[in-house]
């Protein structure tokens, strides 16, 4: 955004006033205030005055425009420069495979781009897909001023394990990388024990319920309740 007085004389068009320029997503916005009085009537200064405040009228809410213009496409798109397979649909947080605080072993992690100091948030045995993903999104909001309402809707959609399965496949084969399938180990954690309480509660569906166990239980339950009470109901 920029505001450039013309002076009488400084341009070969005649035009002498205030220009208001800005660039918003590549297209270019201009507006003119001529400095010219609409008639001999009206006072110069007074003139000068309100066609300057109307032209720092237009700079700011263009700044205005582009600043919005600008954080939504920050939350809402990949950045131009992203590598592929690591983006996860907004700036500011990408998906990597590598090793961490020159560590040996290769993980995968959800790197928070800070400025100057990006963090990478290991899937670990004790800290699983899910959870990396909160605390990235977390410090993303907080490191990029985001909005509370824009953190909760981005910590809703965590990236999938097959998100990390895509990205192996292409450091592999387009990058030149050599990582065994294990590195996935983690991301899948939480994948699986889903799948083992589905099949525990299936197997618990089909197991069928002996009309004889019940009674043992129901009166096992029984002797225990009334031993209770008599133990219990004669301090009373």
């Amino acid at each position: 955004m920029a505001i450039q007085f013309y002076d009488k004389g400084e341009l070969s068009s005649g035009f002498y006033g205030w220009r208001v320029v800005a660039v918003i997503r590549g297209k270019r916005h201009q507006k003119y205030f001529s400095a010219r009085r609409p008639s001999e009537a009206m006072p110069e200064d007074f003139w000068h005055r309100y066609q300057k405040t109307r032209a720092e009228y237009y700079e700011a809410r263009w700044a205005m425009r582009a600043a919005a213009i600008k954080y939504l496409d920050f939350i809402r798109t990949d950045h131009p420069r992203v590598k592929p397979f690591r983006g996860v649909g907004f700036q500011g947080i990408t998906l990597g495979i590598g090793t961490i605080g020159g560590g040996q072993t290769e993980q995968c992690f959800i790197q928070v781009n800070v400025p100057g100091n990006p963090m990478r948030i290991a899937i670990t045995e004790n800290q699983t897909l899910s959870k990396a993903w909160d605390n990235a999104v977390t410090l993303w909001g907080e490191t990029f001023q985001i909005r509370p309402k824009d953190i909760d809707a981005k910590r809703q959609h965590p990236p999938t394990p097959e998100q990390f399965k895509r990205l192996r496949k292409h450091l592999n084969d387009e990058e030149g990388a050599s990582l065994g399938v294990s590195v996935l180990h983690h991301v899948y954690a939480e994948q699986r024990a889903a799948m083992e309480r589905q099949k525990s509660r299936s197997s618990l569906k089909e197991q069928p319920v002996d009309e004889d166990d019940l009674l043992d239980v129901h009166s096992r339950l029984e002797r225990e309740i009334g031993e209770f009470l008599e133990k219990f109901g004669s301090r009373a």
